[in-house]
């Protein structure tokens, strides 16, 4: 990630003297390859992305999520493709060459008439399967000595996901991996509204509120009858642990989704371990149990991680992810995952292992 100062403000400073306005940018490109069952699955993806900040002079700096990128296995391509077949919604006119027909009256010596003939035909094509980045300019923060404050159509709240157990980076490590039996559910985490987050004392809060947890609109009414979800958050030190709290409440179509979590680590050994529990009160309710430890050995970080998840009536999942990652050079890293799983679907795959290259610019 670099910082670098927008040139419309360094134009800006030749007028009125002073340049506050900065421009944060990311970028960064990865290769992987995994190996699944019988599967060899190559992936290339990347990102970009802008964020804008202004400092008022008056104690408050306001920063705006800007345009924002990304190509990978987790996201559709959001930057404007064609392809064969899926081209915008239009209608296409195609006029066939005038025709000049010669009439003459019977009888009538001196009247000739000209009649001409265009025809046209009409084509539509389809929709274009293509988007122009949808993740533009979707927050705006207001941050100020007493914490800060966030606006926007994408705002996400699962606070009461503390499970620590999944250690891996790659979203293509578990891709088409088996549907796990028991799995927590958090599906309305992400919409319009609000967030705020502020220390003290040493601990750290956060409240989060969606006034429509739909999403992705620029446009909503807040005054209408919507699914609305909150959820809170707190981090405390204990001693030598630091022990994180939160709680989530969604209510959707009559469902009332409640889930309560707790994690906490500690330094064991020459790293971390870390536990959590999950609770859900949902349509069926399910718990969660995970452990993580994180270690480094040289200059190469490895974490193993753990999680058994019961859901009612349904079979236990457990998951056991590791990783480890050796840097290559400033920006530059490659790395290793493997992910096994039982308790998924029947005649699925329960394991695989990713090899990648990660790249910062």
């Amino acid at each position: 990630m670099k910082k670098l100062i927008a040139i419309i403000s360094v134009l800006a400073a030749g007028f009125v003297g002073t340049a506050k306005a900065d421009i944060t940018m990311s970028a960064g490109s990865n290769l992987e390859m995994q190996s699944i069952g019988s599967s060899t699955n190559l992936s290339i993806g990347g990102s970009l992305g802008f964020a804008f900040s202004q400092d008022l002079g008056n104690g408050i700096t306001v920063t705006m999520q800007g345009l924002s990128f990304g190509n990978d296995v987790a996201v559709a391509d959001n930057i404007m493709t064609n392809t064969a077949g899926a081209l915008t919604t239009s209608t296409t006119r195609v006029s066939a060459a005038n025709t000049g027909v010669v009439t003459q009256t019977a009888g009538d010596n001196n009247t000739v008439g000209f009649t001409n003939v265009n025809a046209i035909t009409t084509a539509t094509m389809t929709n274009d399967s293509g988007a122009i980045d949808t993740d533009a300019f979707e927050q705006i923060s207001f941050a100020t000595a007493n914490g800060t404050l966030t606006y926007g159509s994408d705002i996400e709240i699962a606070y009461a996901d503390l499970g620590v157990g999944d250690v891996l980076s790659s979203d293509l490590t578990d891709t088409d991996l088996g549907t796990a039996t028991s799995a927590l559910s958090f599906a309305n985490k992400t919409g319009n509204g609000i967030q705020y987050a502020t220390s003290f004392g040493g601990s750290a809060l956060t409240i989060g509120y969606l006034m429509d947890n739909g999403g992705g609109a620029d446009k909503f009414d807040t005054s209408a009858t919507s699914s609305n979800t909150m959820a809170i958050k707190t981090a405390i030190p204990v001693g030598p642990l630091s022990a994180t709290i939160g709680y989530y409440s969604d209510n959707t179509a009559g469902a009332k989704n409640t889930t309560v979590g707790v994690s906490t680590s500690m330094a064991a050994g020459n790293g971390t371990l870390s536990v959590a529990y999950v609770s859900q009160d949902f349509t069926t309710d399910s718990t969660q149990m995970s452990a993580k430890y994180a270690t480094t050995f040289g200059s190469a970080s490895v974490a193993i991680g753990y999680s058994s998840t019961d859901t009612n009536s349904a079979t236990n999942t457990n998951d056991l992810t590791a990783s480890i990652s050796q840097s290559v050079g400033t920006g530059a890293s490659v790395f290793a995952e493997v992910v096994s799983r039982t308790g998924a679907a029947a005649s699925t795959e329960t394991s695989a292992v990713l090899l990648g290259s990660s790249f910062a610019f």
